[in-house]
C-alpha cells in the first residue's frame, strides 16, 4: 500500500511510513500494542470488580435492625464518607450511638449531638458528613451522635433513666477528652438540662462536666404543642395512642426542669450558693440558644408568636464577645419556595413543624441564607476548643516577643538614624517639634530637631512594644494581670514617661496613636513618678 501523504510504498505490516512518519493504519497500530491495551483493560476490570465485591459483601444499613451492630465499613458508605480515616471509636448500635473518630486528626475535644421529637440520632441532622469533611470541625472535633426514644413515648420514668444514661456517656467521655460541646434540637436540649440539673444536685461530691459550649436549637422552655403538625401526630402516634397524654408527660418533664431551675438560682445557704455560681459559671456562660420563627412545636404563644421564657431573656443580656446567646431566625431565610408561597397568599404554613426541623438539617438548607446554615450558626458559637485556644495564646505572646526583640527594634533604630527628618510626617510632632525649638538660633537648629526627632522615635520603639501587649490585652488574648503588663507598669513605663523626653510626650499628646487603655497607663506611670519625685523632696527638706 501508499502513504496517504507522501505516496511512499508501505509495507503490508507496518503501520507508519517510514519517509514522512505519519500514522497510516491505526488498526496496526492497535494491533502492534495489543497486549498493552489488555493489561490496561484487566487492570481496570480488576479494579472495579473489588469495588462492586466489597460493596456487595458490606451489609446495607437499611437491613440493620435497630440496635444491631454496625460495622465501619456500612457507617461509612451509609454516611457518604469517602475517607477511610473515620472509625467507630465505640460499638455502633442503630439507633442508639455513634460515636466517630479520625485515625489522623486525633481530636481531644468531642462534639455530642442529642435529637429532639422528631427524626433520630443521625437523620434529625440531614447530613452529618457536612461537618465532617469540614476541616474547622473534623480537625478539632471528633462526633458523637445519641439516640434515645423517650421523646417519642414521653414517659416521665423513663425520661429519668434517658438523663442517667446520658450522664454516664458525658462521664465516661469526659475521661478521654478535654472539653464536651453539647448540641441539643427541640426535647433533646430538655434531656440535657436534666442531665446537668442532675450532675449540679451532687455538688460537691462531683465535679461539672467539661463543658466548652452547649448550643441548643428550638429548646423547650415553655410550653409544647404535638398536635398542630399532621406528620409530627402520625410520627408520634406510632408509638402511642395517646398523644394528649404525652404531651401532659412532656410539661411534667419541663415543670421538674423549671422548678429545679429556680431552686438551683435561688439559693438559701453556702453551699447553694457555692452550686449557683458553678453552674453559672460551667454552663449559663457557654449556653446559646437559637430559635426559628414558625416554629409552632415548642414555644409558641396563641397567635402564632415565638415565646422567650425570662431565663432565656436574661441569658439573652449577659455579654459576649461573639454570637449572641440568644438568636431567632426569621422564616422567610430558612422557608423554601412553597412554603413562602403558601404563607404569601393565605397566610397558614404548610408544615408547622417544617421550621422546627429545618434548622437543624445539615446539607438540606438550600433556601438558607448564607450565614444562616447550621454549620456557620455552629461555629460562630463553638468556634475553636479552649485547649487549642491557649496553645494560640502562648504562641502568639511568644511571637510577638521576638518579633519585638529581633525585628521592631532595629528597623526603627535604622530609619531614625539615617533619616530622622522622616518622623515629621506626622502634623503633630511636626508642630510639636517645632514649639519647643523655636526659640533656639537657626545655626543650631537643624542638629537640635535631629536629635529630638531621634529621641522622641527612641520612646516610640519602647512604647511599640507595650502596645502590642496592650493589643492583646484588648482582644482577651493575655489578662489584664499578665506579667509581663505588669512588670511594664512597675519599671518600664515609669523610666520612659519619668524621662524628659517621654514627659513632654505625653504632655503634648503624641500618644494619642494608641489605645485609650494605654494612655490611661501612661498617665498613672507619670503621676506614680511625680509622687515619687514628691516623697524624695520632703525627704530631703526634712532631713537635717
Amino acid at each position: 500500500m501508499n502513504c496517504p501523504a507522501c505516496r511512499s510504498e508501505i509495507h503490508d505490516h507496518s503501520y507508519r511510513c517510514k519517509e514522512c512518519h505519519r500514522i497510516c493504519s491505526y488498526k496496526r497500530l492497535c494491533w502492534r500494542y495489543r497486549y498493552v491495551l489488555l493489561i490496561i483493560v484487566a487492570l481496570v476490570s480488576l479494579w472495579t470488580i473489588k469495588i462492586y465485591t466489597r460493596r456487595l459483601s458490606t451489609p446495607d444499613y437499611a437491613k440493620v435492625p435497630p440496635g444491631a451492630l454496625v460495622s465501619d465499613a456500612t457507617t461509612r458508605r451509609w454516611l457518604g464518607l469517602s475517607d477511610d480515616g473515620w472509625f467507630c471509636e465505640e460499638p455502633h448500635r442503630k439507633g442508639e450511638l455513634l460515636h466517630l473518630r479520625h485515625r489522623v486528626f486525633q481530636a481531644k475535644d468531642v462534639i455530642v449531638f442529642i435529637h429532639g421529637f422528631i427524626g433520630d440520632y443521625v437523620d434529625t441532622w440531614g447530613k452529618p458528613s457536612v461537618l465532617l469533611d469540614d476541616p474547622r470541625f473534623n480537625r478539632n472535633y471528633d462526633f458523637v451522635f445519641y439516640g434515645f426514644k423517650t421523646a417519642l413515648y414521653g414517659d416521665v420514668p423513663a425520661f429519668d433513666d434517658e438523663a442517667a444514661k446520658l450522664d454516664s456517656l458525658l462521664t465516661r467521655l469526659e475521661e478521654n477528652y478535654k472539653s464536651i460541646t453539647l448540641v441539643t434540637h427541640s426535647k433533646g436540649g430538655l434531656l440535657a438540662m436534666r442531665a446537668i440539673l442532675n450532675r449540679t444536685k451532687d455538688f460537691s461530691s462531683k465535679q461539672s462536666y467539661k463543658i466548652h459550649r452547649i448550643v441548643m436549637f428550638t429548646p423547650l422552655t415553655e410550653n409544647v404543642s404535638l398536635g398542630k403538625s399532621p406528620g409530627l401526630v402520625k410520627l408520634l402516634g406510632s408509638q402511642s395512642k395517646d398523644i394528649n397524654q404525652m404531651q401532659a408527660n412532656n410539661y411534667s418533664e419541663l415543670g421538674k426542669v423549671k422548678e429545679d431551675l429556680k431552686s438551683l438560682l435561688d439559693p438559701h445557704d453556702v453551699v447553694s450558693e457555692a452550686r449557683k455560681e458553678r453552674f453559672l459559671k460551667n454552663v449559663a456562660d457557654h449556653l446559646f440558644v437559637i430559635n426559628a420563627e414558625g416554629d409552632e412545636v415548642v414555644d409558641v404563644g396563641a397567635n402564632g408568636e415565638k415565646i422567650v421564657s425570662e431565663g432565656i431573656r436574661k441569658l439573652s443580656e449577659l455579654p459576649t464577645l461573639g454570637a449572641p446567646h440568644l438568636a431567632t431566625l426569621r422564616y422567610k431565610d430558612i422557608g423554601g419556595s412553597e412554603e413562602d408561597a403558601r404563607v404569601a397568599k393565605s397566610g397558614e404554613l404548610k408544615d408547622p413543624s417544617y421550621a422546627h426541623s429545618i434548622v437543624v438539617k445539615m446539607g438540606v438548607q438550600q433556601d438558607f441564607s448564607f450565614f444562616d446554615h447550621f454549620e456557620e450558626l455552629l461555629w460562630e458559637r463553638i468556634g475553636t476548643p479552649p485547649r487549642n485556644f491557649a496553645i494560640d495564646v502562648e504562641q502568639i505572646r511568644q511571637n510577638t516577643y521576638e518579633r519585638i526583640a529581633d525585628t521592631m527594634f532595629e528597623m526603627n533604630r535604622f530609619v531614625v538614624e539615617k533619616n530622622p527628618m522622616v518622623g515629621l510626617c506626622w502634623r503633630n510632632i511636626n508642630q510639636a517639634v517645632e514649639a519647643k525649638l523655636k526659640d533656639v538660633p537657626e545655626p543650631e537648629r537643624p542638629k537640635k530637631t535631629d536629635e529630638l526627632i531621634q529621641q522622641i522615635y527612641y520612646v516610640y520603639i519602647f512604647l511599640d512594644q507595650y502596645a502590642h501587649l496592650d493589643d492583646l490585652r484588648a482582644r482577651g488574648i493575655i489578662s489584664a494581670n499578665d506579667a509581663k503588663i505588669a512588670e511594664w507598669k512597675r519599671s518600664m513605663l515609669p523610666n520612659l514617661i519619668g524621662s524628659e523626653i517621654g514627659n513632654w510626650m505625653l504632655e503634648n499628646n503624641l500618644t494619642e496613636y494608641y489605645s485609650e487603655q494605654m494612655n490611661k497607663d501612661l498617665r498613672e506611670a507619670a503621676a506614680s513618678v511625680h509622687r515619687s519625685d514628691v516623697k524624695t523632696a520632703n525627704r530631703a527638706v526634712n532631713q537635717p
